[in-house]
C-alpha cells in the first residue's frame, strides 16, 4: 500500500512602510502590502539548499518608481530610485524579519514599487539577486524618514 503525502511548500511576504517626521521622528502614516516571490529567489534557494549557492542572505531593500504590476520572472525593480543595505535581519523558526532604513534625503519620490535583494547586490542599482517584488503606492518627501519591515514567512 502506498500513502501519498501531499505537501505544500511556500513563501509569503509582507512589508510594514513606516513614514516619520524627519525632525521629530513622530509616525505620520504606515502602510502594509503583500509581495510576489520571483522565480529567481526561488532558483537561489534551491542551490543553497544543494549546496550551490553560498551567498543568497538577503543584504539590500530598493525602491522604484516604476508602476508596471510584479511579475514571477522580474530580476529587477522596473525603474530603482534608491538602495540600502538591510539594517537588522534575523530569523526565528520559518520567519525572516529585515529592515531597511532610508533617511531624510533618500527615496523622495513618488514610490510604486519595492524589492529585497541577496546574492551579489551592492549598493548599485538592478545588483544581486531579487528575493520579491511589491507594488506600492506612496510618496516620501525629505521632511520624511521611511523604515520598511520585511516578514517573510515560509510554510
Amino acid at each position: 500500500m502506498h500513502s501519498k503525502i501531499h505537501e505544500k511548500f511556500g513563501i509569503k511576504g509582507r512589508h510594514k512602510f513606516t513614514f516619520r517626521d524627519a525632525v521629530t521622528g513622530e509616525i505620520k502614516r504606515v502602510s502594509e502590502y503583500d509581495n510576489l516571490i520571483v522565480n529567481v529567489c526561488k532558483n537561489m534557494i534551491a542551490q543553497r539548499l544543494a549546496g550551490d549557492g553560498n551567498g543568497c542572505n538577503i543584504t539590500y531593500g530598493a525602491v522604484g518608481t516604476n508602476a508596471t504590476a510584479p511579475a514571477a520572472g522580474n530580476t529587477t525593480l522596473g525603474t530603482e530610485n534608491a538602495r540600502n543595505a538591510v539594517t537588522t535581519i534575523s530569523d526565528s523558526a520559518n520567519v525572516v524579519n529585515a529592515t531597511t532604513f532610508f533617511g531624510a534625503s533618500e527615496a523622495n519620490a513618488t514610490l510604486t514599487e519595492f524589492g529585497l535583494f541577496g546574492e551579489a547586490a551592492t549598493g548599485s542599482a538592478d545588483s544581486g539577486t531579487m528575493v520579491n517584488h511589491t507594488a506600492i503606492s506612496e510618496t516620501k518627501t525629505s521632511s520624511e524618514t521611511l523604515t520598511i519591515e520585511s516578514v517573510l514567512t515560509i510554510s
